[in-house]
């Protein structure tokens, strides 16, 4: 069967490999949509936990096509995604329900191959069915439920009011979901106009330019800084900024990967008296069944976010354009 195979850091194959083999307690999925997310750009870049040769692909949905003696609760033509999430579930922080911080924590598409593959087989257990949703929005799946932990992740409070850098596709899943946890308005920036256009269709606040009247914008915007500022840049320069824009008692949310080794400074006075509160958020905690509600009862719209379509054979195409920084939003593998 065809696959993408990273062999190594900036080395990428598309070729045969033999299928997989399910175990007694694994899922043979035929894949059907594969989200293409920066962390893949990551793992090839080299500077992300894990293995190679690996097939990537974390995000991914598709059709069960055989099923292990021990599952439990799937059949053969089920439609599913996968939470590419392994957990040992006997360390401290599995047993204090922090599994994101396993200690030997593993993944589909980092450890195991993933999704950019034609057949792939998964731990049941890892698999949630998605009944009448597209296989596209099941490959997203993934990046709103990391976008659901994010925000849970800083307590939004009812009427907030929230600032948000990039208009990507994560940018426009956290705007969503802040504002379906009670946001009273949710204000968006990039340097992309067509991205910012997405973001007004999809019920941003205001959606700013950020060039040079951007600061003059916002200020109008947010007189006081907005109740919370959250990074989906990756950006340091961005994230280093954050703290200009966000009130007396705020919060900033760290939510964009930013490089490894990148460095930002922070002024631990303005910190102490502002009383800010800086969090991080990684991966995602449990986190798929209400992703999967909140699609199920069109409370969030991920299908106006896949802007790029390509098979399997025309991967770099898409990978091109990531590597390119062009003006895309998310970018679908259909092998």
């Amino acid at each position: 069967m065809q696959a993408v195979v990273f062999e190594a850091p900036g080395k990428i194959n598309i070729k045969d490999i033999p299928e997989p083999q399910a175990g007694k307690e694994d899922i043979l999925v035929k894949v059907k949509a594969a989200g293409l997310c920066g962390t893949d750009l990551h793992v090839y870049k080299g500077d992300f936990i894990a293995s190679y040769p690996i097939v990537p692909g974390h995000e991914f949905s598709g059709e069960i096509i055989s099923a292990g003696a021990d599952v439990e609760g799937f059949k053969p033509g089920d439609r599913v995604c996968v939470d590419p999430c392994v957990y040992c579930g006997k360390c401290d922080f599995c047993k204090s329900d922090r599994e994101n911080f396993c200690r030997d924590f593993r993944a589909y598409g980092l450890h195991f191959n993933g999704g950019f593959e034609e057949l792939v087989s998964v731990s049941y257990r890892n698999a949630y069915q998605i009944g009448s949703l597209s296989f596209e929005e099941g490959a997203m799946i993934e990046p709103l439920s990391c976008a659901i932990h994010g925000i849970k992740r800083i307590g939004l409070r009812a009427g907030d009011e929230v600032l948000i850098f990039g208009c990507g596709p994560i940018g426009l899943m956290l705007m969503q979901v802040c504002k379906k946890s009670g946001a009273s308005r949710v204000i968006m920036a990039d340097v992309s106009r067509k991205k910012l256009e997405t973001a007004e269709r999809l019920g941003a606040g205001a959606a700013l330019l950020n060039n040079g009247g951007f600061e003059a914008g916002l200020k109008k915007l947010f007189p006081f800084g907005a109740d919370v500022v959250i990074d989906a840049t990756g950006i340091p320069q961005v994230v280093q900024n954050m703290s200009a824009h966000v009130k007396d008692a705020g919060k900033l949310l760290f939510f964009g990967v930013c490089p490894p080794d990148s460095r930002i400074s922070i002024n631990p006075y303005e910190v102490y008296k502002r009383e800010l509160t800086i969090y991080g958020t990684f991966s995602l905690l449990h986190d798929f069944p209400s992703a999967i509600k909140l699609l199920q009862s069109g409370s969030i719209d991920v299908r106006s976010l896949a802007s790029h379509q390509f098979s399997l054979s025309e991967f770099m195409q898409g990978f091109n354009l990531m590597l390119e920084h062009g003006d895309f939003l998310k970018i679908l593998i259909k092998p």
